[in-house]
């Protein structure tokens, strides 16, 4: 797998990790489905991946038969990329998949590196993706209308599935994880989260959260994606929740294109 975990100091210097590309072959410990369980196939149905060279890099939502949404820090040269809906097994063909390659990747205008602010991105695909008994567009949240503190919310991918090392499952896993509040989040992250970033956690428990590969990947809260993994200090940890963009504070930059 090409990723590498980057590193930034925050305001109480922290080191703070987020996933991201790395031309060189290296893997690290973040954003991995931590916790949870393989899905049945198809019960994901708006769910794609993306690779880079054929490689897993990170995860996704499909939203129309052009369009697919992943997180802004995903982003590397279109021509590189491969989107894949209706996938279950990586290694195996599941005779449900529907590959793309992109057109262009429109990461958001504001994205901030620094702060991960406004880490969202959509690809224009190559060829259409239909809808079929395993692919369902994904259905989004009205502008600013989120999901309730303590709502129980499905986190999708296949990255690393283990707290310490690494282990890249071949199938799809999933696991559920309730909504903290920006306040309470911000406590753990001294300041750094923004009106633009929702936290999922258990807090002084920890053990289920998304990690390395999942990032962009999909969080869905009563049937719509609310938001898109993005970053956090380590997985599952019990005093660091899972980072994810606010789906429902950009959907008038998705209206632009989709």
């Amino acid at each position: 797998h090409s990723y590498q975990l980057k590193q930034f100091n925050s305001k109480t210097n922290m080191k703070v990790f987020i996933l991201a590309l790395l031309v060189a072959v290296a893997v690290a410990d973040d954003d991995k489905i931590i916790g949870g369980q393989i899905v049945s196939p198809g019960s994901v149905p708006y769910i794609v991946n993306l690779k880079r060279f054929g490689s897993l890099m990170c995860g996704g939502s499909i939203l129309s038969s052009n369009y697919a949404m992943s997180a802004a820090h995903c982003n590397t040269a279109a021509a590189s990329l491969t989107v894949t809906a209706g996938d279950f097994s990586l290694s195996a063909n599941d005779g449900t998949e529907q590959a793309s390659g992109v057109t262009r990747t429109i990461p958001h205008p504001q994205y901030n590196t620094n702060t991960l602010e406004h880490d969202i991105m959509l690809l224009e695909l190559k060829s259409t993706i239909s809808t079929s008994s395993s692919v369902k567009y994904a259905n989004l949240p009205a502008a600013n209308v989120d999901p309730a503190v303590g709502t129980n919310c499905r986190v999708s991918g296949w990255g690393n599935t283990a707290i310490i090392g690494s282990n890249y499952p071949d199938k799809l896993y999933q696991v559920q994880v309730p909504v903290i509040s920006n306040a309470d989040c911000n406590q753990a992250y001294g300041g750094d989260i923004y009106d633009g970033m929702m936290c999922l956690g258990l807090l002084g428990t920890g053990g289920k959260d998304s990690c390395q590969g999942d990032s962009g990947g999909p969080v869905e809260c009563n049937g719509a994606i609310h938001g898109v993994v993005s970053w956090g200090i380590g997985c599952a940890y019990p005093d660091y929740p899972g980072v994810y963009t606010r789906v429902s504070h950009y959907i008038s930059f998705i209206n632009q294109y989709v």
